[in-house]
């Protein structure tokens, strides 16, 4: 199912057409399943309480990954009761339905990328702006990232540093605990706290001072 465009339409009164506000985004759509279980061993009730504690086992959004569609995949939630009907008590169905972001990501857009030289080009095969989760390597001075027209300053790097364009932060991850490093970060004056994004078509990487490589994860998507 494809998403809604999120606009906000206003009528005014003797004009002809609707006024637009664009709000830049898509709202989520729902998809939904037909499933089936069964088993001689199990009754009913026993394979619909796991079939339940399946459903809410995720907190918030949570990867969804299906066989019809094997290039992508969503990031969805289960809100919804669950009926599951019972089938001689040996057999159960249902039809569930998952709220998803609208986004479907390509998984060719998990797949780091990595640049060793400054001014390389990453081609976004998609229609729509990505928002990439962007790893800079390098020693312990000062460095600038630029991702196209956007060109941000890092006072040090410490050896690595995330800039995580989805969430808006910034950070180093060398255990299961990122820490912040929004404080090594000078925004430019013009564009305060911009995060780099991936436009259509060709997108340049460059970087000076003490970088060694940059590594991308573009998450690209379609809808």
């Amino acid at each position: 199912m494809s998403p809604e465009r999120d606009y906000d339409a206003v009528h005014v009164l003797g004009r002809n057409g609707d006024l637009l506000t664009e709000n830049n985004s898509f709202k989520n759509v729902e998809c939904s399943y037909d499933i089936a279980f069964g088993s001689y061993e199990k009754v009913h009730s026993e394979m619909a309480s796991a079939v339940s504690e399946w459903l809410r086992s995720a907190s918030g959004y949570a990867r969804l990954e299906d066989t019809y569609d094997i290039d992508h995949f969503r990031m969805a939630y289960y809100q919804e009761e669950t009926d599951l009907e019972n089938v001689l008590n040996h057999l159960g169905r249902a039809t569930i339905t998952f709220n998803c972001m609208p986004q479907r990501f390509l998984k060719s857009g998990e797949t780091p990328v990595i640049f060793t030289e400054t001014g390389s080009i990453l081609l976004n095969p998609t229609s729509f702006i990505a928002l990439p989760l962007i790893t800079v390597y390098g020693g312990t001075g000062a460095a600038t990232l630029t991702v196209n027209d956007l060109t941000i300053t890092i006072k040090s790097i410490g050896n690595q540093m995330t800039f995580d364009s989805e969430l808006g932060e910034v950070y180093m991850k060398t255990t299961d605990i990122p820490v912040s490093k929004n404080d090594q970060i000078e925004w430019p004056e013009t564009i305060h706290h911009a995060f780099p994004s991936l436009q259509k078509g060709q997108n340049k990487i460059s970087f000076t001072g003490h970088v060694t490589r940059v590594e991308v994860i573009p998450r690209w998507w379609v809808t």
